[in-house]
Formats: structure tokens, sequence, C-alpha cells
């Protein structure tokens, strides 16, 4: 899809976004408000549907995967998630995808049965659903300004998730729509982010990569080759993770495996002491969000990055310091944590030295 159409897209839905703000306040008005109490009430009115909206989105996958065959494992919103283990329900304040606003993760108890797009599709149907009923509200009542913002809110959202870009519904299922073998790196690529919540202990990375094709596009198969990535990363074979990570980057269009794989490169560098490197990779732009998150495996590799970069010590230890606390809420699987505190460990030890 050509960029043009895509910021359209993208322009519109913005625009049916504001529209909804406005149709919030113009509704408060109504309702015999003053224009300042109309546009706090009418704003945050709007600003609890959109929330509203992205809990039903989820509980749309949530349902379509329960007719489908997935075992619900947990459900998100912002940095809020439900997780559903061992018959019961927990919350907990730290997400699986940091940068998405809602998220849904369900187990195939039947691989076989490959019905991956109905679930996929959950979220947009209930969109969908929304303003269908918000019509008929508008229509028996005869208020139409509450039944408009539900109506350009869920357009807004729709037109934004149906997108077939980065990691949208829309663009996962596009991916297995084209591609329907590519299901299998869908489903290993579920079975790791339900690991990492339920149990991250017991299984390590390299339980979750397998063969990708050599003619393979779209999220699904990218994220396993990332993850085969990582492993190299893991068993110190750096060359090899390297070569993974730079013919990554040569043939995706997909943001986030981009930013992830030019972070895992930032790494590379830190670990080969190639200073001017790692300083090339920390100023791209896009990766400052990620730099910052405040996850054991993102602080580790910060907290080197300041200590051999920067030569910021301050900023070292406050490094250090969040990614220890952050150890067992980081959901890492066992390899990953063990190489974690290892590497941790080893940059404690230089500091103690005056390396």
């Amino acid at each position: 899809m050509g960029k043009k159409v895509i910021n359209l897209v993208y322009t519109i839905a913005i625009i049916f976004l504001i529209l909804s703000f406005a149709c919030g306040i113009i509704a408060f008005g109504e309702l015999g408000y003053s224009l300042f109490w109309a546009f706090v009430f009418g704003c945050a009115f709007v600003y609890l549907s959109i929330k509203l909206t992205l809990i039903l989105h989820e509980l749309g996958h949530a349902f379509c995967g329960y007719l489908t065959g997935y075992r619900l494992v947990s459900l998100g919103i912002g940095r809020f998630l439900l997780v559903k283990k061992s018959g019961k329900f927990y919350f907990s304040r730290t997400a699986i995808f940091k940068n998405v606003s809602a998220q849904y993760i369900g187990i195939k108890e039947d691989e076989s049965d490959q019905r991956i797009i109905l679930m996929l599709s959950g979220g947009l149907l209930v969109h969908l659903c929304l303003m269908l009923l918000a019509i008929l509200i508008g229509f028996l009542t005869q208020t139409w300004y509450f039944a408009a913002i539900w109506i350009t809110l869920n357009l807004s959202l729709f037109l934004t998730n149906a997108l077939p870009i980065g990691i949208t519904d829309g663009a996962k299922i596009w991916e297995l729509w084209q591609s329907p073998e590519n299901v299998n790196y869908a489903y290993m690529s579920l079975r790791h982010s339900a690991q990492t919540i339920l149990a991250p202990e017991e299984c390590d990375l390299k339980d979750f990569v397998m063969p990708v094709s050599e003619n393979a596009q779209g999220f699904f198969a990218e994220n396993m080759l990332v993850q085969q990535g990582q492993v190299f990363l893991l068993e110190g074979k750096l060359k090899e993770a390297k070569q993974q990570f730079q013919s990554i980057l040569e043939q995706t269009d997909n943001s986030l495996i981009q930013a992830i794989a030019q972070m895992s490169l930032l790494h590379i560098a830190l670990l080969e002491d190639k200073v001017e490197t790692a300083e090339e990779y920390a100023s791209i732009l896009k990766l400052k969000p990620f730099l910052s998150l405040k996850m054991t495996h993102i602080q580790t590799m910060q907290a080197w990055y300041q200590y051999k970069v920067k030569k910021d010590l301050a900023k070292t230890h406050k490094a250090i310091q969040i990614a220890r606390e952050k150890m067992n809420a980081s959901y890492l699987l066992r390899d990953e944590k063990h190489y974690y505190e290892n590497w941790l460990a080893k940059l404690e030890k230089e500091l103690s030295e005056g390396i």
C-alpha cells in the first residue's frame, strides 16, 4: 500500500477522532452546560469512551478466539494486564508489548485448526457492531450527538486498525490471508508470549524458534527471524547474530521489527566495544522511546551504553538499579534472565574494580 494512501487513511482517521471530541462538546452543550463545562465533560466522556472501546476491542478478540478454540491468557490496556493463570485472574502493571494501547494473548488448543483470522478480526468486528448500535440508538432516540461520538470514534479506530501496516490487526490478517503457511509462526509467537506470562522460568527462548522459509514475508515470519537472532546473541554467537539482524534490516519494512533489529545491533556493538557504532545506533530517533523502557534487558543495555559510550557513572548506576528492580517483572525466559544477570554482574564487577 502506497504512502499517500496510508497517509490519507490516517488523516481521515484523525479527522473522525477530532469529530468525536467535537460531538462530545456539542452533546453536553445541548444538555444545558456552559461552554467550559461542556468542553470538560465532553472531552472526558470521549476519553472514557476510547478506553471502553479498547477494552471491548480486546474482548472481541477473546470472544472470537473462544469460538475458534483459543484459551485466554491475558487481556491488557496500557500497562495494566489481566492474567488468567491456573483458573484464576491476576492483575499486573507491566504489559508484554510496551507501546501498544491494548492487547489480547491466547493459546490455540489445537494448532491443526488454523482458524486464526477470525480471532484477529474480533476487534474490527466490535468496531463495526458498535457503529451499527450507535446508528440504531440515534434513530430510536433522535439524539444524534451522543450517537455520533461512538460512530466517529469507532470509525477512526476501525480505519487505524484495518490498515495493513506495522503490527495492526489488518496487517496480520493480510499476512495470513496472503501466506497461510505463516500461521505456524503466528502460533509459535502466541506460545512464546503466553509462556513469558504464565511460567517464564520453565522455558528458554530457543524453545520458541523454528526454521523460516527463505521466501517468507510478514510480521510473524520476521518476528521468528528476530527470535533466532536473539538466541544467537544469548549463546554468544555474535557473528551469526549480527548477520541475522543485518539481513532482517535489509528486507523488512516493519518499523517495530526494524527497531528491534537495530536495538540488537546496538547490543552487539557494546559487546564488541565498538563505541562509534553503538553511538550511531543509539542516536536513531525512533529508538529513543525503546531505550527508555524500564525493563531489565533494555536497562542492562542502557547501563552498558552509559558506561562505555557516555562515560556517565550516575546514569550507569541508575540503569543498573532499574534493571535489578525489574528482573522479575520483565517477562524474561530462563536463558534470557540468566544472560542478563551475568551481563549485569560483569558490569558491576568492572565498576567495583574501577576498570
